[in-house]
């Protein structure tokens, strides 16, 4: 039987699923059949399931003795409100570790500039980006490699505002992204290459972090928000750009972005890498009410593999992130919409062509407010783990690590960003002066957690599974 190139592409992309899916199985088998040759007696270790990304740790924390729903205040009823810092100090399970009000070099040693707001972050090995949404805009690059002494080591202006700041998988450039293009004739900023006002990607050559040099700016296919998110990829020799709403894909060029793909749904955040048990390269995005993964194996062929839909609530278009690692052979994400009522939606997709839902999380004790003050935003996982920033609502962490706390994940930890303000910048679903405001949360290597708040700077975090702290 002759299949269509779509349809001869999809039947290898399953049989190798199933393939490695059986192996995953067989593995299992064996390992269970020696095990019963074994002296009952002796603590036989299971043999792990082959993973591309590792297995969970199989040791979790414990579930903490604390009352996780009198954790914040949902209400304020002092006379100052949200003027009063004390009603948004708390914190359980998650340590403050080092900390940095995001003194850009430039402005020399007073606080960070009036009108700025911190947002979206990015990591690699020990350096962070974090985006600017007003002030001068474009990011600021920082080192936490001693995560108690968090280091401001540049700065890229734009007179954007900048929603998203990505660096390539090797280190080497940095991509930050306009949610709105108007440019403002910064000091510092790069020349007016092209539309700015077309909001668009800034690309640098960030080689040197402490020395970031400015490339172009790029403004295709922007449209409407067409860049207030952005992910990077490199799938062979090539360095691809994941365009949010729009659906585009683009290399990475010297002197351009080139388009060389498209899928039909990409809502908002994106998340590209390899699946956990298959081993191929997928991209996980927003679709309608949930969450779509495509094969992006040929980044200029992407299929369509699932997509998942809540039924109840608007959960999951918003953002989506995968653990890297196999809980019990499985692959498991978690998706999340920007919602009053928006869930943590735990999803299995071990056959990324068969989405299954398996349990829900959400802040304990948050009321319906009828808005997004304390919904969830962005969030990334780390062996387990779940580091999640809701805004008014601060920084929590919770545990889908096991396949029974999948299915009902365990709070592990909260806390709320409490330094003195820096900037008077506007925030993002409150008035001005609202503290804390966390963007997003975001784990290095090591498992320290990084976020922004809006108004006051960069925290580092730590918890009981981060390494080293």
């Amino acid at each position: 039987m002759h299949l269509s190139g779509a349809a001869h592409c999809a039947s290898i992309r399953m049989r190798r699923f199933v393939l490695a899916l059986c192996t995953s199985l067989l593995v299992a088998t064996v390992s269970g059949c020696l095990a019963t040759e074994r002296d009952a007696d002796a603590a036989a270790p299971t043999a792990p399931v082959p993973s591309f990304g590792g297995e969970a740790n199989p040791v979790r924390l414990p579930k903490p003795d604390f009352d996780f729903t009198k954790a914040i205040q949902f209400t304020h009823t002092s006379q100052l409100g949200h003027g009063d810092l004390t009603a948004h100090k708390g914190e359980h399970g998650l340590k403050l570790v080092g900390y940095n009000p995001l003194t850009r070099p430039a402005a020399g040693e007073g606080p960070a500039e009036q009108g700025a707001s911190f947002i979206a972050i990015d990591t690699w090995q020990n350096y962070v980006c974090v985006a600017q949404f007003n002030g001068l805009g474009g990011a600021i690059i920082v080192d936490i490699k001693d995560p108690a002494k968090p280091v401001v080591v540049s700065s890229v202006p734009s007179g954007m505002s900048n929603s998203d700041c990505q660096f390539t998988d090797d280190g080497k450039y940095l991509l930050v992204a306009a949610y709105s293009g108007t440019h403002q004739g910064v000091p510092g900023a790069p020349p007016p290459v092209g539309d700015l006002s077309a909001q668009g990607v800034l690309v640098y050559d960030v080689a040197d972090k402490a020395k970031p040099k400015f490339l172009y700016h790029d403004a295709q296919g922007a449209g409407a928000n067409g860049y207030h998110n952005v992910f990077t990829a490199q799938i062979g020799p090539t360095h691809y750009v994941f365009q949010t709403y729009t659906g585009n894909i683009l290399a990475l060029e010297p002197t351009k972005l080139r388009m060389v793909g498209k899928v039909e749904r990409a809502d908002h955040d994106i998340w590209v890498g390899k699946h956990p048990v298959t081993g191929g390269w997928i991209m996980i995005t927003g679709h309608g009410r949930g969450a779509g993964i495509y094969d992006v194996d040929d980044p200029a062929k992407p299929v369509l593999l699932d997509h998942w839909e809540s039924h109840d609530e608007q959960t999951g278009w918003h953002r989506q992130w995968p653990l890297a690692q196999t809980v019990g052979g499985r692959a498991i994400m978690v998706v999340a919409g920007e919602y009053d009522r928006g869930w943590h939606t735990v999803l299995d997709f071990t056959d990324p062509n068969d989405i299954q839902e398996l349990g829900k999380w959400d802040i304990p004790g948050r009321p319906q407010t009828g808005s997004s003050t304390f919904s969830p935003h962005e969030f990334e996982t780390f062996d387990g783990y779940v580091a999640t920033g809701n805004y008014h609502g601060g920084v929590w962490l919770f545990d889908v690590g096991s396949l029974e706390r999948a299915k009902d994940p365990v709070t592990i930890g909260f806390y709320e960003p409490h330094e003195n303000p820096y900037t008077s910048g506007g925030s993002w679903n409150k008035p001005a002066g609202n503290q804390p405001n966390t963007w997003g949360a975001y784990f290095d290597d090591r498992g320290y957690i990084v976020v922004a708040d809006s108004f006051s700077g960069l925290y580092v975090l730590s918890f009981g599974a981060t390494k080293g702290a």
